[in-house]
């Protein structure tokens, strides 16, 4: 009828029921809008939140770590005094000290906020190892690697702990995402973030960037389905812009080898021990492994890009290991914990379609794996679960024993049990006196304290002397040579004790 307006496509096509109000059209639009984005969320947001749950639990049961012991340390410091450390020794964890200065500058340096920054960070590293699940595969396997994530014991143990490693897992998943995100759509804006990820990655921790060599298996799959060298010529000079910000870095760690080059040779018994070491536990690790192993043998392109994470990181370490430097050390492989988890939630879901036999196994593997990992779960946050010795201990063996005028002597060289006493001693209303101490390990712009020489001028009328060395030997002065003249000669032993990881001896003088 002329002046009638007439209905558009999309009006006619509606029922009475949706073009009868206002807010209709907008309601039935925004239902699958809001079920979607809550699909894309679960498998990174879900994961992530359960682990920062999970590393929170039992996190400041453990004593310091000796690594630990360091950050506490240094962290003390001033920017100058950390800059002109860096210069001498540990410049691998400089960034981690700057960034965790600022952060107890802010709130305090008890153990609960040095460890929070690391429980927050892996949680966000188990969300975005959820997120390259779901964006490779489906939300399906995101959110069950995130989960596999969470029961991993060494998740725990190193969300719990106050040095780089889950920055470096965040990075290194991070890092993956923005490559992928470069490769679907390359642009100038996405691979410049990529090279930021690469390069915070190697000023995290330099032995995670061995996972760039299965960014190059990514970067060749690429390749081989589009035949053009202009992604493969991006990403390289991407790389190496990345790495050429790190020369200073590589520089001042190569003259290190007190902290950056201190491993011992590789050995078979080393890389048969990796995959308990690197899970925190041989039950579970070998679980994983063999769940993982079943994805393997799946030959679609992301499986084998994910299978090179977990391959490729401990290939490298391996290789430089035995032809240049050795540096196996099972917690600098973290990094491959996230493609692990990924592996092993492919298998477990596999290509079935969906329906009450799939559900049946995802739970039934989630329950074997929950069994098996909970003994290593309760392991990590056992009082002294950590390598080092049991500082906190100690420190209470003083309180309770120590009388006014005590010195007390210290393991030569040792760069721990000074440093982690010194930790719990903060505060505390008895501290027997450190005859020896020269200059600080701050003054020195170094981790290790510098003593006086002359045992015998600096411990001269003191009444009682504490001697605390590490390990158990049967002669506590085997730690100390130089004192054990003087040790001998005018005092008498009248207690020991033997704590986790050290022996503390108390000397009373003769007469």
């Amino acid at each position: 009828m002329p002046g009638t307006p007439h209905p558009t496509t999309s009006e006619s096509s509606r029922s009475p029921l949706e073009v009868s109000g206002p807010r209709a059209p907008a309601r039935s639009r925004a239902r699958p809008f809001l079920r979607g984005y809550l699909i894309r969320l679960l498998p990174s947001v879900g994961p992530g939140l359960l682990m920062v749950v999970i590393g929170a639990v039992g996190a400041t049961r453990p004593v310091l770590s000796w690594d630990e012991v360091a950050t506490a340390d240094v962290v003390r410091r001033s920017t100058g005094q950390i800059w002109a450390m860096i210069h001498h020794v540990d410049a691998t964890h400089g960034t981690y000290y700057f960034l965790m200065h600022a952060w107890t500058d802010l709130v305090g340096t008890s153990v609960w906020d040095l460890r929070l920054p690391s429980i927050v960070t892996m949680g966000v590293a188990v969300g975005l190892a959820g997120e390259l699940g779901r964006r490779l595969f489906s939300p399906l396997v995101g959110g069950l690697a995130g989960l596999f994530l969470c029961l991993i014991p060494n998740s725990s143990r190193y969300a719990a702990e106050a040095r780089p490693y889950a920055f470096s897992c965040l990075l290194s998943v991070l890092a993956l995402l923005l490559l992928h995100r470069a490769l679907r759509r390359p642009g100038a804006a996405r691979w410049i973030g990529y090279g930021l990820s690469v390069a915070l990655l190697g000023l995290n921790h330099i032995v995670a960037l061995t996972t760039l060599a299965a960014h190059a298996v990514a970067v060749g799959y690429q390749w081989r389905s589009h035949r053009s060298w202009r992604t493969p010529a991006a990403w390289a000079a991407t790389v190496l812009v990345a790495l050429s910000t790190l020369v200073p870095v590589f520089w001042l760690a190569a003259g290190q080898r007190e902290t950056a080059f201190w491993a011992d040779s590789i050995t078979p018994g080393l890389l048969g021990a990796a995959p308990a070491a690197l899970v925190g536990s041989t039950p579970a690790a070998w679980l994983l492994v063999g769940l993982a192993l079943l994805a393997a043998w799946r030959p679609i392109d992301p499986v084998v890009e994910v299978t090179a994470l977990v391959l490729a990181p401990p290939a490298a370490l391996a290789v430089i290991s035995v032809l240049v430097q050795p540096l196996w050390v099972p917690r600098y492989l973290l990094v491959v914990l996230a493609p692990l988890a990924l592996l092993a939630a492919i298998a477990t879901v596999r290509a079935d379609p969906a329906g009450p036999v799939r559900v049946l196994r995802i739970l039934l593997v989630l329950a074997v794996v929950a069994a098996t990992v909970y003994p290593g779960q309760r392991a990590v946050r056992e009082p002294t679960a950590k390598n080092g010795a049991d500082y906190r201990g100690a420190v209470r063996l003083f309180q309770r024993y120590g009388l006014p005028g005590d010195a007390i002597l210290y393991h030569d060289r040792s760069r721990t049990l000074r440093a982690g006493v010194d930790y719990y001693q903060l505060g505390a209303a008895y501290r027997p006196r450190d005859v020896l101490l020269r200059r600080s390990a701050a003054q020195s712009a170094s981790l290790t304290a510098e003593e006086y020489p002359d045992v015998a001028t600096r411990m001269a009328g003191v009444p009682r002397v504490w001697l605390m060395v590490n390990g158990h030997p049967t002669d506590p002065t085997v730690g100390k040579p130089a004192a054990r003249g003087v040790l001998r000669a005018g005092f008498r032993r009248v207690a020991l004790w033997r704590i986790p990881g050290a022996t503390i001896a108390l000397y009373q003088r003769r007469g």
